[in-house]
């Protein structure tokens, strides 16, 4: 290696046909110089999923380790710098290569960079595949330890350019590219999102890009197909649209999903799941905007509509308005606990499907616990109450067996303190439905209704008519002791006579609820 003010060389053999296809020139090098007359390639998201460049954003903590290592001046081995070089030769003006030797059977050769030339042309020459981290500890070192001994002692590195000299430049890009994500498949999955980008661009043949990943061939599929879905669905997904897709493509292919035998059986089954996923995207809009642009719609959505959209045949329909309506139902009951938890301002996870388990997990603990909020008083009528609610839960399940309600019941809540038992919050957390009787005023009962109404759970209120000539429950002129107090009186009531006809009116209630719930 010569260095001088106008031109740097760098020598090293050369070897052929590394990889399959690619020539390279490997050989011992000075960092500093190395630095000089490379610039890196840091990946650049955009709107399209295209984005350009490959690397990472430099972290500043890994710079500094590495600089703490080349300034104690110990030799240990430091990996190969991975640079791609632009050249065509022994006459290329800015960056040449050529042999040093005339014997045919050396392998020596000296690559010349002309530094004035390498300036003017924009330093499009020479890019960082490999070792961007090691090259910019070297160039602070060298500007803050310039007299350092122990730098200067340590300023050789092996480097590897490889030479790419294709007539399409963007050929050579994606060339380099991969190369990156060849190197750095362990440090960096290929979720990433630069990894994803990078293989979006590979123009190879369909078949080929099928076997070699069928995830990321799915990606691609799915990529195309959302482009066009309503109101900005794919800006919306920001600056990691591949890696949203991915993970999509992921839960689309498990064992339980989507064939992925052969890519035209693949991509026969997911054009049948897109068309229904769209139609979701465009229903949910109208109160759940954020969840359907959230990095979390295409993943739960698929996992919903593909494994819990069906039932078994002998207890319902399976037409695909019906698995529409029942994919819409829980993915709205999801929607709402999604935005709850403030699920938009999560971090991306690998898979947020596993949202969806958290969710699923919660609501099939309550799913069919129904907590009785009523009255306690020794009144006859009222204590007929509990049994007129037992009697319409009886009747709903033997008429839905598959769909069970199981009332809990705060029977021991009683006289003049209504400290409500923590207990008793628990049991409305975990249920589905909450039915409370606004008779005789408890506050007790207004309390559970209260907190059920802050959890989200649906409720339906009933009130006893004591005579026909009754004034409506929300009548503030009724006598003292049985009115609806002011919160609740916007609400719909079952208002009723005697406890038969609470037990009738109740159970259709019952039916009209489960049918709003699927």
């Amino acid at each position: 290696m010569s260095r001088g003010r106008q031109k740097i060389s760098f020598e090293g053999l050369l070897q052929e046909n590394v990889l399959g296809t690619f020539t390279v020139i490997r050989g011992f090098a000075d960092l500093r110089d190395l630095n000089e007359v490379s610039v890196a390639m840091p990946y650049q998201g955009a709107m399209n999923g295209q984005g350009t460049g490959y690397q990472r954003q430099l972290d500043e903590q890994h710079v500094e380790d590495i600089k703490r290592f080349l300034s104690k001046g110990r030799y240990r081995f430091f990996p190969e710098i991975v640079l791609s070089l632009r050249s065509k030769g022994a006459n290329d003006p800015i960056v040449s290569y050529d042999k040093k030797r005339s014997s045919p059977r050396d392998r020596a050769y000296r690559v010349s960079v002309g530094l004035k030339a390498l300036r003017e042309d924009g330093f499009t020459r020479i890019r960082r595949i490999d070792g961007n981290h090691r090259l910019e500890a070297a160039r602070r070192l060298l500007e803050e330890q310039t007299r350092s001994a122990s730098f200067k002692d340590f300023t050789k590195a092996p480097f590897c350019f490889v030479i790419l000299n294709s007539d399409r430049p963007e050929d050579d890009e994606l060339a380099e590219a991969m190369l990156f994500n060849l190197i750095n498949s362990k440090a960096l999955p290929i979720a990433s999102e630069h990894s994803l980008s990078v293989l979006m661009r590979d123009e190879g043949a369909a078949t080929e890009r099928f076997v070699e990943d069928p995830q990321v061939y799915l990606t691609r599929w799915i990529c195309d197909k959302v482009r066009d879905w309503p109101n900005g669905f794919y800006t919306a997904m920001g600056d990691n649209p591949m890696t949203r897709l991915h993970c999509a493509a992921g839960v689309l292919l498990r064992p339980d999903g989507i064939s992925k035998s052969t890519r035209q059986s693949m991509e026969t089954e997911a054009r049948h799941l897109f068309d229904p996923l769209y139609d979701l995207a465009v229903r949910l809009s109208d109160h759940h905007d954020k969840f359907v642009h959230s990095y979390a719609f295409l993943p739960v959505a698929a996992e919903i509509y593909t494994r819990y959209s069906k039932v078994d045949p002998a207890k319902g329909a399976n037409t695909e308005v019906e698995r529409l309506r029942r994919a819409e139902r829980w993915l709205r009951d999801f929607a709402r606990w999604f935005e709850n938890v403030g699920g938009t301002d999560m971090p991306l996870p690998a898979d947020p499907s596993i949202l969806w388990t958290i969710f699923k997990r919660d609501f099939d603990k309550r799913a069919g616990k129904v907590f009785i909020a009523i009255s306690f008083s020794s009144e006859r009528n009222l204590q007929d109450v509990g049994t007129a609610i037992d009697e319409a839960l009886d009747r709903f399940n033997t008429e839905h067996p598959n769909t069970p309600l199981a009332p809990r019941r705060a029977d021991k809540q009683k006289g003049a303190s209504y400290e409500i038992p923590a207990w008793i919050f628990s049991e409305i957390d975990q249920s589905r439905l909450v039915i409370a009787d606004l008779t005789d005023e408890r506050p007790n009962v207004y309390c559970e209704v209260g907190y059920a109404k802050s959890k989200g759970i649906p409720f339906i209120l009933t009130f006893h008519k004591r005579t026909p000539d009754d004034k409506p429950p929300w009548d503030r002129e009724s006598s003292p002791g049985n009115k609806v107090h002011f919160d609740l009186t916007p609400y719909r009531y079952i208002s009723y006579e005697t406890a038969f006809d609470l037990r009738d009116k109740l159970k259709q209630e019952l039916d009209a609820f489960v049918v709003r719930a699927r």
